[in-house]
């Protein structure tokens, strides 16, 4: 296994912060819901929070162990050798299609001639260096990473509010078609995207230096995370408007374009660049560090040994995964709500209800 590393709760807050901005940050997250995408990320991040909440409790119960053993201690080895299997695949394919969506967002970005096999190998390949060199590392990088983020994040608000490329009255009628759009977005996107991801959490806890204070950190990571996309978001739809917003792929370039003062500060969209390279590298490397502790932990192979050919892996099915890029995000959406709900819901809601149940029988009883 990892060894007795333990981690910080300062280095945990920061790698969460970096987990959930990942993508989310630079595509039109919640434009489902028209200029309340902002309403309705802040909607999904709660029901989120709930939902971790569930993990925080099987956590507290098992303090020294990741998802995948205490599935096997509650279901037993016949059910949970599989459900811990499928669990790696599902964090090996979200470390994939992180990839895919990282490495063509960049082609569409900057680097237009790169093909996207080099893009994706570069990335997975530095992860895969990061993560050989331990979690720890990967925890540590992230404290400098968040802060590059908000530096850039504070520096691009306040030129824009120079530049006067803001208009509030974007944002305006709020909730005109009522709350159902946004209700909607939230569990067809919202709910799952960012936030239900946190699943991935359940197998680095373990290292948390502190089992009281650990979860807590999380949740308020999630919530800073959730004001920082839904803050984007309203700034998108106050530049640019609704429609452009829901019509772009990467709302945050066209945002960021706009600034522009005197002839001074131009093309500053390298910013936007920087954020999803380094949101890109911490979401996959998150999901990469989760299966090879799967794996190190069900197969019991030391999780250096598997670190290359899961780069392999992750590379050639982010790679293999669709034909174009349409198509990898029409699977995303059903996936969202079709799939994933199994696994960051019902499987742990069955984990939670049976760790309930076992404690409330083996409680000693009075008298």
């Amino acid at each position: 296994m990892m060894g007795t590393i333990k981690i910080g709760l300062t280095q945990f807050f920061s790698l969460t912060l970096l987990f959930e901005l990942g993508t989310a940050l630079v595509v039109n997250l919640g434009m489902e819901s028209g200029r309340d995408a902002w309403l309705s990320i802040l909607v999904g991040c709660l029901a989120g929070i709930v939902v971790f909440a569930g993990y925080a409790y099987l956590y507290r119960k098992h303090p020294e162990l990741p998802f995948t053993a205490y599935t096997r201690k509650l279901l037993g080895k016949t059910l949970g050798v599989p459900v811990a299997v499928l669990y790696i695949i599902l964090f090996i394919n979200l470390a994939a299609r992180d990839l895919r969506d990282g490495s063509t967002m960049l082609a569409m970005a900057t680097m237009h001639n790169t093909p996207l096999f080099i893009l994706s190998s570069l990335m997975v390949l530095s992860g895969a260096y990061v993560l050989h060199k331990g979690i720890e590392v990967l925890t540590r990088t992230s404290l400098v990473f968040a802060a590059i983020v908000l530096i850039i994040g504070v520096f691009s608000t306040i030129m824009l509010v120079l530049s006067g490329s803001i208009n509030l009255h974007r944002l305006l009628p709020m909730l005109e078609d009522g709350i159902t759009p946004v209700l909607a977005s939230v569990a067809h996107q919202n709910f799952m995207f960012p936030f239900g991801e946190m699943i991935s959490f359940t197998m680095l806890m373990p290292y948390l230096s502190n089992v009281k204070k650990g979860p807590w950190i999380i949740a308020a990571a999630m919530l800073v995370s959730a004001l920082l996309l839904s803050f984007t978001m309203a700034l998108n739809i106050s530049v640019l408007g609704a429609d452009i917003v829901q019509r772009s792929p990467l709302p945050l370039m066209p945002t960021i374009s706009k600034i522009s003062i005197s002839d001074f500060i131009q093309r500053v969209d390298i910013f936007v660049v920087m954020v999803l390279i380094i949101g890109v590298f911490f979401k996959m490397s998150v999901f990469f560090a989760a299966a090879l502790i799967g794996i190190s932990e069900l197969f019991g192979i030391p999780y250096r040994k598997m670190i290359y050919p899961c780069a392999l892996i992750i590379l050639f099915t982010s790679i293999l995964d669709a034909r174009s890029f349409v198509e990898h995000l029409d699977e995303g959406g059903r996936l969202l709500y079709m799939v994933y709900p199994l696994f960051i819901m019902v499987i742990p809601a069955i984990l939670i209800i049976i760790t309930a149940l076992k404690s409330y029988f083996s409680a000693p009883r009075p008298g």
